[in-house]
């Protein structure tokens, strides 16, 4: 029994109707996903269908195999019974690669702070050291938002990299402690 998701027998009305609601949206969701999935691979099949190039490499967050899975049930009849089957088990794989979480969470993330996921220069990494130095100097707070904002960077980046750097943040860091000194 799953705890978070089963409601005990006494549970108030109120409660109960929400669930319901919640799992009639998320079935017409799911439904309206299977259909999204469907049309969008039966035209990938048929475009991959027309052309005798092999995908070597991922397109648009799908997989070289995804991508010629896709082309073999079309060509052969029964891509749509083989993705509501499950897609030999890897349908949570495909949903996922056709939704691109991963690449819409960069893109935000790249979005709100311009050099992640690149990689560090010297220069980037001399000029966060002096300025790690300067702002913490007297034991003063470390600006880390304001800090990470004129890097481009995010602020928890910013203290990884100085930690990779040699400079121990210690718990004098300047991030916010919650009562009993853990940090948030």
């Amino acid at each position: 029994m799953d705890p978070i998701n089963t409601l005990p027998a006494s549970a108030p009305s109120w409660e109960v109707s929400v669930r319901q609601i919640l799992d009639r949206q998320r079935a017409l969701a799911h439904d309206a996903l299977d259909d999204l999935m469907y049309e969008s691979f039966l035209e990938i099949g048929q475009l991959l269908g027309e052309t005798a190039a092999t995908p070597g490499r991922a397109v648009g967050g799908l997989s070289a195999f995804a991508l010629l899975q896709i082309r073999q049930h079309f060509l052969s009849g029964d891509l749509k019974d083989w993705l509501m089957a499950g897609a030999d088990g890897d349908k949570t794989l495909y949903l996922r690669d056709f939704l691109n979480f991963n690449m819409l969470q960069m893109n935000e993330l790249k979005q709100r702070y311009p050099r992640a996921f690149t990689k560090w220069t010297p220069e980037e990494d001399a000029a966060l050291l002096a300025r790690y130095q300067q702002d913490s100097e007297g034991g003063k707070r470390v600006p880390w938002g304001r800090i990470a904002r004129d890097l481009g960077r995010n602020p928890n980046a910013v203290r990884l990299r100085l930690g990779y750097l040699g400079i121990d943040l210690g718990p004098e860091s300047g991030r916010p402690r919650r009562a009993g000194g853990t940090a948030r």
